[in-house]
């Protein structure tokens, strides 16, 4: 327990469960009171609740579909109606689990424009206080790697269709989008910053990532590792606080290795 966050209310989206539940408790064990914004899984969202209940913080559950801008305004409005202000969001929610039957444009509603409409949310809080920071969760997968062995196709297969990775193509384009909000907003002190979680074993993960990937990124990683939800959330506290007072605009890897930035 830390108070590096004492005082602040933090928004986190798609936290009823994995990597953005462990994001909501470790905001809530440095201070923060946080809302759990979740659609389909919001039933899951009692826990963490009382998580971060039992750390004598508040919390609030909040069932909104990020893919509605008018949910995401009514989010926004009852978060600090409930808990009196807004001074981070987590842009987290996004699709994985259905990553093998979502179409393109469903990648695009929520994991794309999710996180330009919960932003656009709360932007005008903070513009308003003139402080605030949003962070953006991009993936590894944003930066295809080289995996030989992995992906092989017969001498004679017919040649593939090619079609939009709606996945790693939205997760590229939070990149882009976290640099123009950090342009545009950092007028008024609102940082944006986004973070490129790698092969992190969180229940989408486990559902979707075939293990032979998960073997293969684990064998190229510099630590041979995977990241456990709880593993990102240090990256996340820091651009949650103060201590990154001064960083906005960044893109942040945290994959035991396996992708280096150039």
């Amino acid at each position: 327990m830390g108070d590096r966050m004492e005082g602040k209310v933090c928004i986190v989206t798609g936290a009823a469960q994995g990597i953005g539940a462990a994001y909501a408790c470790r905001l809530a064990s440095e201070g923060a009171d946080v809302a759990i914004v979740d659609l389909t899984r919001i039933d899951q969202a009692r826990e963490v609740v009382a998580a971060i209940e039992a750390m004598g913080r508040r919390a609030l559950s909040l069932k909104a579909d990020v893919a509605d801008p008018g949910a995401m305004g009514e989010m926004a409005r009852t978060v600090v109606a409930e808990l009196g202000r807004i001074d981070c969001l987590v842009n987290n929610a996004g699709l994985m689990f259905d990553q093998l039957t979502a179409t393109w444009e469903q990648f695009l509603a929520v994991n794309f424009m999710g996180m330009v409409n919960a932003s656009n949310a709360v932007v005008p809080y903070l513009w308003e206080q003139r402080s605030g920071s949003i962070i953006n969760i991009s993936s590894t997968a944003a930066f295809p790697l080289p995996l030989s062995g992995v992906f092989t196709a017969p001498e004679d297969a017919p040649a593939p269709s090619v079609f939009p990775h709606g996945y790693g193509l939205t997760k590229w384009m939070i990149i882009f989008q976290t640099r123009e909000m950090a342009r545009t907003l950092g007028v008024r002190n609102i940082r944006v910053n986004a973070v490129c979680p790698g092969v992190t074993m969180s229940p989408a993960t486990k559902a979707v990532v075939p293990q032979a990937i998960v073997d293969r990124l684990t064998e190229v990683s510099a630590l041979r590792s995977t990241l456990e939800p709880e593993d990102m959330t240090g990256v996340v506290l820091f651009l949650a606080s103060d201590d990154s007072a001064k960083m906005t605009g960044q893109t942040l890897v945290n994959d035991a290795g396996t992708w280096f930035t150039g």
